[in-house]
Formats: structure tokens, C-alpha cells, sequence
């Protein structure tokens, strides 16, 4: 029986070994010279993988053994079309992640992790009932305060799965004050990894690696070769299969009422599977009301027509700033990056956290990567009201 913070690190070893039936064709000696694969694909010598993971940046040391090799020959290899795909979702989910990652403080590069976990793709569920993007157990997901029931399934939500984690990975390195010691205990549980450590009387986690259970002794070094994958794809000729456009390029809303898929996708002029492919959480197809909101992701075409459909049938409308003259104010709106925090956008913007509360009917001082936040700048600076 798999423990609360068990998360499943075999799922990319899984899928990618379903695609690996011609894996027999690799070399067995790759510190040789270069072999060529049946399909004309060069593969590296050990020794230019070594010295390529040696140059990216990790929170901890890239160490190429056995396991990581494998890994990374079953991405560019065997694996090349689930690979690409992957890489293609990429550009959905990392600059979500790489919003909290920055808020918390967190290293950059744990963005990688979601491709060990779920390949990047935010519907998979795996036999021991984990969930989402970064794979949330149910009793692990409701301690992080993510809501499960008949109506919405935040473990599949990108950004508060995402929030979730991050704080989780955050409480893990506190712990362990090692990341590859705290990404083990993503995968298996501090209490196992404490136990095992007080075992073997040391604090290293490359000492205890074969201590560990199967699937985290594979955790690690798949982290790594995900890691190498995004660095080096162009170096063994893969092309990441992007999503639509329209999946691509979208906006974040803070919805606190009830609103259904098919009454938006008639006010946008878009598709109910697009908006169900944005939003996996919400399980049946409504926005459920909620004080404290929660997040609609929609093709960046649609934010004037979702926006106009709302203030219609809510009656929601942006709070125009009080002050004597309004000829020199412009209406805008503003689209958040990572690592946006709504008092930094009030001091560039020449305004106060309350203004762009009230304009955009914000409950919460919260902003997140890709929402769309309408201001009003002064014609005559550039900068909101004085």
C-alpha cells in the first residue's frame, strides 16, 4: 500500500517502456564511439552527456550513472514521440510553474519535476489514485487544502496543484536541507527517508540511493534526464510538438460565481472541448460558486467577449477610478508574468494593491501568471491614477 506522500515516479518509466520495444537496437558500450540507431539518430558518447549535464544548472550536483543514461537514451531514442509531446506541453505548464517556484523562493529548475510525475499532462491518474500534473494522493492534496469532490478536482488545476506542491516541496527541504534527499521524500515520504538515513548513519542522499524503494531510486535520476531532455533536445534532433494556438496563448480569470462551459463557449465564439481542455478540474463542465474564486483559463481571444459576457449577466463591471478628471484616463488591461505579486504591479503602475482589487473585483491580494488585469493609466505618464 502506497503512503499518502507517495507520488508514482514510475509512470515516465511506464509509458516511455511501452514505446521501447526496439530498445534492444542501443548500443551496449556507449563510451566507445557514437552508434547509429536504426532510424539514423545519432546517440553521444557517455563522455558528451557527462560533460553537457555538467553545464546546466541544478540545485544540486547532475550526476550521470547507470540509471541516468538510461533515462535519457529512452527519451531521444525509443521514447522520441512521447518526448516531443511532452516538450510540446511544456510551454502550457512552465511558466506556471516557474511563477510559484519564483513567489516561494524555490529553485527555478524544479520546474522538470512534473515531467517525472505526469509526463505534463494534468488529466493523468495513476493506479494508486494520484492526480494531476504533480500527482496528488487525495489525503496528501487535502492537506495542501486542494478541493476534491463531486463538482472540482484541484489536483488536475495547474495553478493551485502548482501551489500546492511548491509549498510541499518547500516544507520537504526545510526538512532535509538537500533537494535530492527532499525530491526522494516527494516521492516516498520524509518518515522512510528519515528512517533510512538514521540507518545509515549519514546525510547524503547519493549513500542511500540502493537503500531506497524501487521507484525512488528511479526518481532522481529521471528528474535529471527530464532535466537533460529540455536542455539538449535540439542536440538529438527532436522537435517539440507544440499545442494549438489557441492552447497556447491564453488568459486567466477569477470567477466566483456560477458559470457553465457551453454559455461561454457561446459568448466567446469557442469550443466547450477547448475550454475543457484548459480546465481539467472542473469535472462537470460548470464553475461552481465559490467566495474565495476560482481560476478560468481561456484562448487570450476571448478575454474582451468574456468580459463583456460577464458584465452583462453579473452585472460586473470595472471600477473607474474617482478623481475630478477623467480626460487624461486610459483603460488597459495587463497581463501577469511570472513571479508577478500584485504589490509590485501597484508600485509600477503608480497605484495602490486596493485600485487594482476594486478594478478587477479581486477578493483576495493574489495574481498569477497569464491572468488579465484591467487598469487605468494617466495619458500624460503612462502610470495609473495619481
Amino acid at each position: 500500500m502506497k503512503l499518502p506522500w507517495t507520488l508514482s515516479a514510475v509512470m515516465v518509466a511506464t509509458h516511455l517502456l511501452a514505446a521501447a520495444s526496439n530498445a534492444n537496437k542501443l548500443t551496449s558500450n556507449l563510451n566507445e564511439t557514437p552508434s547509429l540507431l536504426a532510424d539514423d539518430r545519432i546517440v553521444p558518447t557517455d563522455e558528451v552527456i557527462k560533460k553537457r549535464l555538467s553545464k546546466i544548472y541544478l540545485p544540486f550536483e547532475a550526476k550521470y550513472t547507470k540509471e541516468v543514461k538510461t533515462y535519457i537514451h529512452r527519451y531521444v531514442t525509443a521514447g522520441i514521440n512521447d518526448a516531443e509531446a511532452m516538450l510540446g506541453r511544456s510551454s502550457l505548464y512552465f511558466p506556471i510553474f516557474e511563477h510559484y517556484l519564483n513567489i516561494y523562493g524555490l529553485p527555478q529548475e524544479l520546474k522538470f519535476l512534473p515531467m517525472v510525475e505526469s509526463t505534463l499532462r494534468p488529466d493523468v491518474n495513476s493506479g494508486a489514485g494520484a492526480v494531476g500534473l504533480w500527482q496528488f494522493v487525495p489525503i496528501t492534496a487535502r492537506h495542501f487544502n486542494l478541493t476534491i469532490n463531486d463538482y472540482i478536482d484541484e489536483r488536475m488545476d495547474p495553478y493551485k496543484s502548482t501551489e500546492a506542491a511548491v509549498k510541499m516541496l518547500s516544507y520537504l527541504y526545510d526538512q532535509f536541507g538537500d533537494w535530492p534527499l527532499a525530491l526522494a521524500a516527494y516521492n516516498c515520504g520524509p518518515k522512510r527517508i528519515k528512517t533510512i538515513l538514521a540507518k545509515a548513519h549519514c546525510k547524503n542522499y547519493w549513500d542511500i540511493a540502493s537503500l531506497l524503494p524501487t521507484e525512488t531510486q528511479r526518481y532522481v535520476p529521471a528528474y535529471i534526464a527530464a532535466a537533460y531532455l529540455v536542455n539538449h533536445f535540439n542536440d538529438h534532433d527532436l522537435s517539440p510538438k507544440y499545442p494549438s494556438y489557441e492552447l497556447q496563448d491564453t488568459r486567466t480569470f477569477k470567477v466566483y460565481q456560477t458559470v457553465r462551459f457551453s454559455d461561454i463557449a457561446r459568448a466567446c465564439g469557442i469550443k466547450t472541448s477547448v475550454i475543457r481542455k484548459l480546465n481539467p478540474g472542473f469535472i462537470r463542465q460548470f464553475i461552481p460558486a465559490q467566495s474565495e474564486g476560482h481560476y478560468l483559463i481561456l484562448p487570450s481571444r476571448a478575454e474582451s467577449s468574456f468580459r463583456d459576457y460577464m458584465a452583462e449577466r453579473f452585472k460586473i463591471k470595472s471600477a473607474q477610478p474617482v478623481i475630478d478628471d477623467l480626460r487624461n484616463i486610459f483603460r488597459t488591461s495587463y497581463t501577469v508574468i511570472p513571479g508577478d505579486k500584485i504589490e509590485s504591479l501597484a508600485i509600477l503602475f503608480r497605484c495602490s494593491v486596493e485600485d487594482i482589487m476594486e478594478w478587477n473585483q479581486l477578493r483576495q491580494q493574489e495574481v498569477v501568471v497569464n491572468q488579465s488585469l484591467v487598469l487605468y493609466l494617466n495619458r500624460l505618464n503612462g502610470k495609473a491614477k495619481p
